[in-house]
């Protein structure tokens, strides 16, 4: 019997990694920076405040540690519906990206009990992404002529992480593993100002590549109270495609090949959870993202490596202050909510519009029921509320790198900036014994 449950899980498993990894996957940032930090169902609902929970097992995206405290097997598969809204007023009326129609992000999570020490998992996520798209014409006054006005940005990430856990005794376990990251697509679209209304030649990159990192993660069950924490490492992917540019802005003798490398930052999350009685639990966590490493964006022709974009960004590493609460209304039904405040790693000096980023605060509820043979539904919700953000820098300051051929960080970024993101998710986890 367990060989039959074994092969249909094995099936099951290989076919939802591919489906989920095959969905659209079109996003707007949730979380600082570019990181989308909801993994799954519940997480969305406990604002992604679970890294020391052993009970739930949807922990274990967030920590492969969890996998430890939890026998047989299961799989989890979720789908985030995701609308943003996002606006800038220049001066001259508000005007919204055109990428505010809703995405989906796919979600898929699943573990299998090796014997009582050992336990092996795989998480299929997109914890980066983004898409911003400016209308033409959103910043041609500002911009000087011939620098490269930003219009559409867009990343499609999809993280693989297996991982296996070790149970050190029954009160703790340790994991680790690998996140292989494969960037679907990349674009980074401008217009080159020529200073007349009207007239900007448009200037598309579009691309793709891979890397891999590392994850490794911890938890403790005290009873009433658990700890946990999870690391996943810098990753570097060297990105591959192509430059559509005006005619005559390369030498003929040269191809449209270009080359980049994006460094995704690292990542480490750390939480106590306390059972506060029966019903209730309360868990806090903070999240330190390691934004600097995202310094700046080189793209350089092939063959001879000359530059075609500079973007200078000299982020800062983030901190993102969660809480999830967790009440069990009856013996099947758990209701959840979550609260974080996430801080940006962006600073005027280098604001970009291609990621006008902000504080923002996370506001989020939900609900998991537990159906019969092993079956549980869950659905959540979010809000994103950034803080709104106004640039008035002045138009004498100029950036000190000569070769930075996006003038972020100056007057030409000035503008009030509002948004603001809705996320309603559904999920559905199945448990073998």
């Amino acid at each position: 019997m367990r060989t039959h449950v074994n092969k249909t899980y094995q099936h099951t498993l290989l076919a939802l990694a591919c489906g989920a990894a095959m969905l659209p996957l079109s996003q707007t940032v949730q979380a600082s920076g570019f990181a989308v930090p909801e993994l799954n169902i519940t997480g969305l609902a406990l604002s992604n405040a679970l890294v020391a929970n052993p009970d739930s097992l949807s922990a274990i995206a967030y920590n492969p540690a969890a996998m430890a405290f939890h026998e047989g097997m299961a799989i989890e598969l979720g789908l985030l519906l995701v609308e943003p809204d996002l606006s800038v007023n220049t001066g001259s009326g508000t005007v919204d990206s055109e990428a505010n129609d809703p995405v989906a992000i796919p979600a898929f999570t699943a573990f299998t009990q090796l014997n009582e020490t050992w336990s092996l998992g795989l998480s299929v996520n997109a914890p980066f992404g983004l898409e911003t798209e400016w209308p033409a014409g959103t910043y041609d006054s500002q911009y000087p002529p011939a620098a490269t006005i930003p219009t559409q940005s867009k990343l499609e990430i999809v993280a693989f992480s297996p991982s296996v856990a070790y149970r050190i005794n029954e009160k703790a376990s340790v994991s680790g593993g690998v996140d292989y990251y494969w960037m679907r697509e990349v674009i980074f679209n401008g217009d080159i100002n020529a200073g007349m209304p009207g007239s900007n030649p448009g200037a598309d990159l579009e691309g793709d590549g891979r890397g891999v990192g590392f994850n490794l993660g911890f938890m403790v069950d005290q009873g009433a109270w658990s700890f946990g924490g999870s690391y996943h490492s810098e990753a570097n992917i060297p990105v591959e495609g192509r430059v559509d540019l005006p005619a005559g802005a390369l030498p003929s003798f040269l191809s449209n090949r270009v080359d980049a490398e994006l460094r995704l930052p690292w990542r480490l999350q750390v939480g106590v959870r306390h059972q506060a009685m029966n019903k209730l639990a309360i868990e806090f966590d903070v999240t330190r993202t390691g934004w600097s490493s995202f310094d700046k964006l080189v793209v350089d022709q092939d063959q001879l490596g000359t530059n075609i974009v500079t973007s200078i960004n000299n982020w800062e590493d983030a901190n993102a202050y969660r809480v999830g609460i967790s009440y069990d209304l009856t013996q099947a039904t758990q209701l959840r909510i979550g609260y974080t405040f996430d801080e940006t790693p962006q600073d005027d000096q280098y604001f970009s519009p291609r990621i006008p980023d902000a504080d923002r605060q996370l506001f989020s509820l939900g609900v998991g029921h537990t159906l019969s043979n092993g079956w549980t539904i869950d659905a959540g919700y979010m809000y994103v509320k950034f803080d709104d953000r106004s640039l008035d820098i002045d138009p004498s300051f100029v950036h000190a790198a000569p070769n930075e051929s996006e003038t972020n960080g100056t007057s030409a970024v000035n503008g009030d900036y509002e948004s603001s993101v809705h996320l309603l998710g559904i999920g559905v986890k199945k448990r073998f014994m």
